[in-house]
């Protein structure tokens, strides 16, 4: 559904105020109550009367009066819990003061596991806003140094309840033993925390999972986008340099399975790709599959990104921020004693009334070989009016209620939109364009979770998401030789529904296996209308709408088995069958790993995934020139059912610091297809083939106490065989990128955060146009080389740095704040993205018209900074 700003403003004002304005409710199973109803039931008890400063003591809450009869013990229990003391002027009057503030002290602990007594590794130890933190040892030890006492420390571990405490409090502790406890929710065992920074790790199951939360700082970039974050992986690119551009193992981004809250994401960018759609700051949690995904993944053959804002009710949260591009706000609220919690965030660009820097290289980079960029560099100086607005917005809802202790539902909503308006007039050749753009997606997801006894537990969804593409595009001039009016009119509509039931059923059947199996139904829809209208009033339609509908009906059953920490295997099959086809698709998926040695692991992989909707390139793309792919149905035909068969094995290795991480594999994709405008016929021919990727991914990090330093490479081939191309020899894929190479490196000083990244990586191939020869309908086209793909752009590379300061703009440190800054490609560096060829039609003499070879470059963002101020509460 689409949502009004204004609505959405004032439900974000509401909410923030009816939270307020409720009397705050006590945590389960932590009744506190404020100091200042203490220290009254004190003077009632004992007749006695504090003086103390209201701001120093409104920030504590602390459990209520116990049934201590000395008063003095009373004093020194209130005294270890606070940062105050108390000082007697005589027998009635109490004077309350805080502190005095002590530094360099030292704190140090041992973390243990509550129901195992086992020791905990590599859980983060840090002081909150100040940046200072160490990771647990082996034994579960941690030391902290150089601390004040006004300082707050926090213990995460990812599967655990988070632990806060004042440095002063943990002083008492004395090298004591700290016990953690595991959270209701299922997650999986960490193998490497800090995976490339921190706040992300990867999973025994080979998942990377992400916490923007407490996510470090990463290269060129100040906030923590989602999509970006990715690309520092290996085996993942994007050769257009865009966010949602997600190429992995050879794939394409359509190719890739993308779901926030449960809601199936066909756009996850902004500005065209060059940003995440999706907002950091009400992101609790981030898994990503590149191999050996679970069998409850269906619909899509690629990458698994699966991003959630938590289904637990949250505490109180609140922030607002801006950068160079957009702003942006969110709460996080409990209602009604914590059975209720409210998520609610919204972003817009500022670009259509603020022209930053960052938008201007932006928009040169996007808008550069459009129709846009065309008729602004050839009407320099001529064109008399211009309006150019272009905006970009997303909103989120999510409500969850705890209805009993074994009961919850969740309720989610997004909604994501791109627009563009261009008009402009030129007088002196009497020329008027008119271009329109508008790109949503939207959604909405119930889920309903059920504990029906330790053992058996159940997850029934259902859900909605809707992308929608509409584009009208018209230009308007004289003909030269008979100053007849020409209007040549561009329509493009492209619309994609899924309406989806998802039932899921855990048994856990004892401590080291469970079993999981359960139902989904999938109703697609997608429309597809294309027209050109010439001055003629003729018609065309280049791509036909083929199949619009489908259903899918998919069973899957999974095992999975873990022991002792060293064997953790899971074993599933899916069963898809497409309505639009008529046949049913087996899925087998399998992956297991050893931990030979406490440093050493081997895994293995195998998995067979199908996709029934898929993104073709059309042709000829005209028009405005930013979209040229679009949603359709496989039909079994022209357009076969994607197949993916993969197979993926390797090593971990982890000592002193040091980690290694190692994947060989190879993926074969059967039902690749493409369109090709055939200039001599004036047809669009359809054509399948297979694609075969294999490669190796390697992972070298290292860590020195706040610095951080790893490299990322990727050795892969991609090969494309098409029966009708090439003579049947297999070519180099479109996007194969043999060599990709990214060295990062991250260093941490107090309140300050540095990283600096170097990429480097293979230039894409392309087919070279060697001249111009006749077709057959008597129009001239491109010539090109015999054997496809054997030339390749040149080598790319970009250098990126940004940095963070956080600060506080209270003592207590209830409001925090942060500047950043970011510098992409701080070296301008011109790297060539693509290459593609055309004739240009020019005057040669009196009625005569010839046709040139023009080559046509796509230029990579030049030197862009980029700069965030953020407040949170």
């Amino acid at each position: 559904m689409k949502i009004n700003r204004n609505y959405f403003l004032l439900l974000f004002f509401l909410i923030i105020n009816f939270g307020h304005a409720q009397k705050e409710a006590p945590k389960k199973n932590e009744e506190q109550i404020p100091l200042k109803e203490v220290f009254g039931s004190i003077e009632k008890l004992y007749q006695v009367r504090f003086s103390f400063d209201a701001y120093l003591i409104e920030k504590y809450h602390v459990s209520p009066l116990e049934k201590e009869t000395d008063l003095d013990a009373i004093l020194e229990n209130l005294q270890k819990k606070t940062n105050l003391v108390f000082e007697k002027l005589d027998d009635r009057y109490i004077v309350v003061k805080e502190k005095p503030l002590r530094t360099n002290m030292t704190i140090c602990g041992f973390l243990i596991d509550k129901k195992s007594g086992k020791p905990i590794e590599d859980a983060t130890v840090w002081v909150e806003h100040e940046l200072i933190g160490v990771s647990s040892d082996s034994q579960g030890f941690f030391e902290l140094k150089g601390l004040q006492s006004d300082w707050r420390v926090r213990i995460d571990y990812l599967g655990y309840y988070s632990l806060e405490s004042s440095v002063l409090k943990m002083d008492n502790i004395d090298c004591k033993k700290i016990v953690l406890t595991e959270t209701n929710e299922e997650l999986q065992e960490v193998l490497v925390s800090d995976y490339l920074t921190r706040g992300m790790s990867k999973e025994r199951d080979g998942a990377i999972r992400i916490s923007p939360n407490n996510l470090g700082i990463l290269p060129g970039l100040t906030e923590p986008d989602v999509l970006l974050s990715l690309q520092l992986l290996p085996g993942v690119q994007s050769p257009g340099e865009t966010a949602s551009g997600l190429h992995v193992r050879g794939g394409t981004p359509d190719q890739n399975l993308v779901l926030f809250d449960g809601i199936k994401m066909y756009e996850s960018g902004h500005f065209f790709g060059l940003i995440s759609s999706f907002n950091p700051y009400i992101t609790n949690n981030i898994e990503f599959y590149r191999s050996g995904t679970s069998a409850r993944y269906g619909d899509r053959i690629g990458g698994v990104l699966e991003i959630s804002s938590g289904d637990a009710v949250p505490d109180f949260k609140a922030g607002f921020g801006l950068n160079l591009l957009h702003a942006d706000a969110y709460v996080k609220k409990p209602l009604f004693n914590d059975k209720i919690g409210v998520v609610l965030s919204g972003r817009r660009s500022l670009t259509d009334f603020w022209n930053t820097i960052t938008y201007q290289n932006f928009s040169e980079s996007v808008f550069q070989n459009t129709s846009i960029a065309e008729d602004e560099t050839e009407g320099v100086n001529e064109l008399t009016n211009v309006e150019n607005m272009f905006f970009f917005q997303d909103y989120n809802l999510k409500i969850i209620a705890e209805i009993t202790d074994n009961d919850k539902l969740v309720f989610s909503n997004l909604y994501n939109k791109n627009e563009l308006e261009y008009y402009s007039e030129n007088d002196r050749f009497n020329e008027k364009n008119t271009y329109d753009l508008e790109i949503r997606n939207q959604g909405s997801n119930l889920k309903w979770t059920r504990f029906w006894s330790e053992k058996w537990s159940q997850k029934i969804e259902i859900g909605y998401s809707e992308y929608q593409l509409e584009y009208y595009g018209k230009t308007e001039g004289t003909q030269l030789d008979t100053s007849n009016a020409v209007i040549n009119i561009f329509e493009k509509y492209n619309k994609v529904e899924d309406l989806g039931l998802k039932m899921n059923f855990e048994n856990r059947l004892n401590e080291i296996s469970t079993w999981t199996h359960g139902y989904q139904y999938l109703k697609n829809n997608v429309n597809y209308i294309y027209n050109i209208t010439n001055e003629n009033g003729g018609e065309i339609q280049p791509l036909k709408p083929g199949v619009t509908n489908n259903y899918t009906h998919a069973l899957f059953s999974e095992y999975s088995f873990k022991k002792d920490e060293k064997w953790n295997m899971k074993i599933g099959v899916r069963m898809n069958y497409f309505s639009t086809v008529s046949k049913a698709y087996f899925e087998p998926r399998f992956f297991v790993s050893d931990q030979i040695t406490k440093s050493f692991q081997l895994k293995f992989s195998a998995e067979i995934k199908n996709q029934i909707l898929s993104q073709l390139i059309e042709f000829p793309n005209v028009g405005l020139g930013l979209t040229s792919k679009v949603w359709a149905l496989s039909d079994g035909k022209e357009i076969p059912v994607l197949n993916n068969y993969q197979i993926t094995g390797g090593f971990l290795y982890q000592k002193n610091g040091w980690n290694l991480d190692v994947d060989l594999y190879n993926k074969v994709i059967n039902g690749l297809t493409i369109l090709t405008d055939n200039v001599d016929t004036s047809v669009t021919q359809y054509l399948s083939g297979t694609s075969i990727t294999n490669g190796v991914d390697v992972l070298l990090k290292k860590k020195y106490g706040n610095y951080r330093s790893w490299i990322s490479y990727t050795f892969s081939k991609t090969k494309f065989i098409y029966d009708e191309i090439n003579k049947g020899k297999a070519f180099d894929g479109e996007y194969d990128i043999p060599h990709s190479l990214v060295w990062s490196h991250t260093y941490c000083l107090n309140k300050y955060e540095f990283s600096l990244g170097w990429k480097i990586r293979s230039g894409t191939p392309y087919t070279k146009g060697i001249g111009i020869e006749p077709a057959s309908n008597g129009n001239n086209k491109v010539k090109y080389q015999d054997d496809l793909n054997t030339n390749r752009l040149p080598v790319y590379k970009r250098v990126d740095l940004s940095a963070t300061y956080k600060f506080k703009f209270s003592k207590s440190g209830k409001i925090q704040g942060k500047f950043g800054i970011s510098l992409m490609n701080i070296l301008n560096a011109e790297n060539i993205l693509d290459r593609s060829y055309e004739i240009k039609t020019e005057k040669t003499g009196m009625n005569n018209e010839g046709g040139r070879l023009v080559v046509t470059d796509q230029i990579s963002i030049g030197f862009t900074p980029n700069a965030v101020f953020r407040v949170n509460f």
